[in-house]
Order: structure tokens, then C-alpha cells, then sequence
């Protein structure tokens, strides 16, 4: 799944091969790509051993946004397509992604049912979002599947009708990467750079019948409250709570409102809201497009509170916020939260958490090395180098480690070198000491090592000794030892 365990923590603890003594230019570097039909914004997913196409096969999973789906032999020397379905024509662009729309989130891959999760935007007069499960040993489309989604709830919100608001397909987009959990799907949904109406939604589907089993609006009785995270899937804990951030919008508890919100819901009982927070700086966050739901939801394992797990996430102005699960705050004048950080510089997209460190990168800034004591962070360490300093560039990241193992742990970090937010501009890959920051390797150091042009907040996958990074022109760029 999108950053590997439902917490969101994009970290890896187990690769035994890549470490911080191999990775360095000579030994490490680009060995090939894997071509596909369109653009990736999808985090590629990663399924080992598995029996495929006659023989056994570590695969890896790609989708684009002309709606295919690739299984690729992850280990073969040259590229190796095991399976290739299409979903037929994709949507035509929108004003916030060119030149079109087709499969833009992360699955969910359940290898107890053999099953890829995923959804689609097809045009047919109309945009239409399916959600689809797919036998990952065959491409085929599994009993029941695909499904339409669609709904509506009880609501006098934006684009309202006779007291009902309806799934408006056309004015809504599905970034945030899939989430499983006790047998349900749970499928999210922002808009296009908020363009009016439009709500945040969230659905539920059963992963054997498909048969939708819950629905919520966020904005029910107003407007907005987008689920997009930048990408980012819906967070969970242990205890069945899911955990988002939502953006721009009305918010007003008493009409069920909850914009630029942190919620917490019980998926056991209907997605019932059990807790959020809000920031204080709320209306200056809708008034000057702050969002706090530009960037996911992170749930911190290991946590010392015996009543509930800590959780973080971050704004598109640079706070960062500290929330106890067990209660994260509300809407208070002061904001009731653990810890409260601003870097003055803004986070798209997920962090990275590991072995009681956190992993920050806002735009422009440099990689920040943050310790947490159980309650609170402190900077321990600074990486070298600093991007360009562009909206929207934040850096996606993931994190390969072999266990607690001294000089295994590799923070991998992807980010664009253009000018502007999104756009084919070339992509940098990054490897950082986890521990000290310092910059083992980059993709600009060795002539044939770039990935090709950067694919908007897609962290790499980093498995069995590749690396994968999605790109928005050269397929899939994997790198390896040399």
C-alpha cells in the first residue's frame, strides 16, 4: 500500500541488501526502466514470490493514468510485462492534471486474496470513477468487480439538491491512496484545485462482494473539505481508527463542517467521528489556502501512551502537529496539541517515520532528522541539500532499513528540478544516511543515472535491493547495485 503499513510511515525494515556502505556512486545506480502507456502518479507496489505467469516471480505493480495496470518481473534484467490490462479511455485533463486522468491513486494490494484493489476515472459522456479488483496472478477482474461509485447523504452543502447532497463525479478527484482494513476498501475524495461544488468524500466497500457499505461527506452543510493528503492514504491504527487531514472549507461542527481538520473515525461503527482537531488558525488557513490537508496523516508506532497512539501531520504553510489520538484537540483559541513546529515552509504529501525518528521536507528547506523522546521532537540532524525552492516541489520520501542493524537505514528522497508546480520537468533521486543526513548518492552525479521527469509526490519503492521511482515519461526508473 501507499508507504507500506497502514500507520503510513514509509519505512522499510527489511532490506537486507542495500545498506549505507553500498550505495554510493560506482557501485549503486540506474540499471533500466520499465516503459508504460502514460504517466504514474501511483506509489508502484511490491508483491514477492508469487506464482505467476508459469514460474515464480517478485512483481511489481504499476498503474498509470491511461488507466492500465502492469505486472513487471521486478528481478528480470531487461523489462519483462508478466500481465497488461486497460480500462478503456481516461478522462480528459483538468485544470490541475494534464494531459489526462485515469488511474492517479495508490492501491491496495490484500496477498491473502490475491487481490489488487485500485480505481479508475473513465470517460464515457460523463467522468466516472470504478473501483476495481484485479487477481493479481492473471490481470482478470475479480467476481463482482468493478463497481460504480457513487452516493449521496443527507445535506443542504455545496451542490445540494431538495435536501440531499449527491457523489458529483465530474467535480471531484480521487488522489489519496486506498486503504484496506477489517475486509473493507476505504476510497477518499478531494476536488480539482477547488473548483466549486464540491465536497470531501469518503467510501467503504466490502473486499469479497463490493457491495458499498458506508459513505460520508465531510462538508455535508457546507462546502469543501477535500481528502487529497497530496496523495497520502487515509492512516489506521491497530484499534480499527482511521485518521485523515481535510482541506479547504466551511467548518462548523454543529452542521458536521469539518474543513482544514485533522478527523479520527471508528470504521466499526459506521465511521462514526470519535475525535478532531482543528487548527485555531483555521479560517486564516481557507482564507489564504493554507490547507492542512495538503500532507497525510502519520501514526506513530511504539508510542508510549497506553490509551492511544500518537499521531502527526503537517500544513501547506509548514506547521506540523503533534496529536494525542485518544483525544486530538478539537477547536480551541490555543490549540490543544502535544507539540506545535513551524518551519515556514510548506509539506505536500507523507513523511517518513522510523525507529523513533521523524523525517521532514518542506519545500526548499533542507531534510530534517527529528528525534522523538515520547513526547516531543528535536532536531538532531540536517541533510545537505536543499531543492529548488518551488511551490509544490516538496520531496517524496521512503526509508530502507534492515531491521535496527547499525549503517543499514537509507532515507531515499525524489523531487522535481523545474520551475514550476508539476509539469514533465527532469526529477533527482536521493540517498541519505538516515542517521547523520549525510548525502550518499544522487541520480546527478553519474551521466544516465537521472530518472526522467518527476511524478508528483510518488515516494520510491524500495524492496530487495531496488529501488523504483514512478516517473511521468520514462515508465518506471529502477536502480540497483551495479
Amino acid at each position: 500500500m501507499w508507504h507500506n503499513d497502514p500507520g503510513r510511515t514509509g519505512a522499510n525494515p527489511s532490506e537486507t541488501i542495500l545498506n549505507t556502505s553500498n550505495v554510493r556512486p560506482g557501485a549503486f545506480g540506474k540499471l533500466y526502466s520499465l516503459p508504460v502507456d502514460g504517466q504514474i502518479y501511483a506509489q508502484p507496489l511490491y508483491v514477492p514470490g508469487l506464482s505467476i505467469a508459469g514460474g515464480t516471480h517478485n512483481v511489481l505493480y504499476v498503474c498509470t493514468m491511461n488507466n492500465s495496470v502492469y505486472a513487471f518481473d521486478a528481478d528480470s534484467s531487461a523489462p519483462e510485462i508478466l500481465w497488461h490490462v486497460n480500462f478503456g479511455a481516461p478522462v480528459p485533463s483538468h485544470q490541475d492534471i494534464v494531459p489526462q486522468i485515469g488511474i492517479l491513486s495508490t492501491p491496495v494490494i490484500d496477498v491473502s486474496l490475491n487481490a489488487i484493489f485500485l480505481v479508475s476515472e473513465t470517460y464515457f459522456n460523463n467522468d466516472v470513477f470504478s473501483l476495481h479488483s484485479l487477481d493479481i496472478r492473471t490481470g482478470r477482474e475479480r467476481v463482482g468487480s468493478p463497481v460504480v461509485i457513487s452516493g449521496s447523504v443527507p445535506g443542504l452543502g455545496n451542490g445540494s439538491s431538495n435536501g440531499t447532497v449527491t457523489f458529483n463525479p465530474n467535480q471531484n478527484l480521487q488522489r489519496p491512496g486506498l486503504l484496506e482494513l477489517n475486509g473493507n476498501i476505504y476510497v477518499a475524495f478531494g476536488s480539482h484545485a477547488d473548483t466549486s461544488p464540491y465536497n470531501g468524500w469518503i467510501f467503504a466497500y466490502n473486499d469479497l462482494t463490493f457491495r458499498r457499505l458506508l459513505i460520508k461527506c465531510i462538508s455535508p452543510n457546507g462546502y469543501g473539505g477535500a481528502v487529497w493528503e497530496g496523495g497520502a492514504g487515509l492512516a489506521a491504527d491497530s484499534s480499527g481508527n482511521i485518521y485523515f487531514s481535510t482541506g479547504n472549507g466551511d467548518f462548523n461542527p454543529a452542521l458536521q463542517d469539518y474543513g482544514d481538520s485533522v478527523m479520527k473515525l471508528n470504521a466499526a461503527t459506521g465511521l462514526t467521528l470519535t475525535s478532531s482537531f482543528t487548527p485555531e488558525l483555521q479560517a486564516q488557513f481557507e482564507e489564504t489556502d493554507a490547507d492542512l490537508g495538503a500532507s497525510g496523516v502519520i501514526v506513530l508506532p511504539g508510542s508510549p501512551l497506553l490509551t492511544a497512539p500518537m499521531v502527526l501531520t503537517a500544513s501547506k504553510d509548514g506547521h506540523v502537529y503533534l496529536l494525542n489520538s485518544a483525544n486530538l484537540g478539537g477547536y480551541n483559541p490555543v490549540d490543544q496539541v502535544v507539540q506545535e513546529l513551524q518551519f515556514n515552509f510548506g509539506h505536500f504529501g507523507g513523511k517518513v517515520y522510523y525507529n523513533s525518528v521523524l523525517y521532514s521536507w518542506g519545500n526548499g528547506d533542507v531534510l530534517r532528522i527529528l528525534s522523538f523522546n515520547g513526547s516531543s521532537f528535536t532536531q538532531s540532524a540536517a541533510g545537505s541539500f536543499a531543492p529548488v525552492s518551488n511551490y509544490k516541489n516538496t520531496p517524496a520520501m521512503s526509508l530502507s532499513a534492515n531491521g535496527l542493524t547499525p549503517n543499514t537505514a537509507i532515507l531515499w528522497a525524489a523531487h522535481s528540478q523545474g520551475a514550476t508546480d508539476g509539469g514533465n520537468y527532469p526529477g533527482m533521486l536521493h540517498a541519505y544516511d538516515a542517521v547523520t543526513g549525510t548525502e550518499l548518492w544522487n541520480s546527478d552525479i553519474v551521466p544516465g543515472d537521472s530518472p526522467g521527469a518527476w511524478s508528483k509526490w510518488t515516494p520510491p519503492t524500495v524492496v530487495n535491493g531496488k529501488v523504483f521511482l514512478a516517473t511521468f515519461d520514462s515508465g518506471v526508473a529502477v536502480y540497483g547495485l551495479r
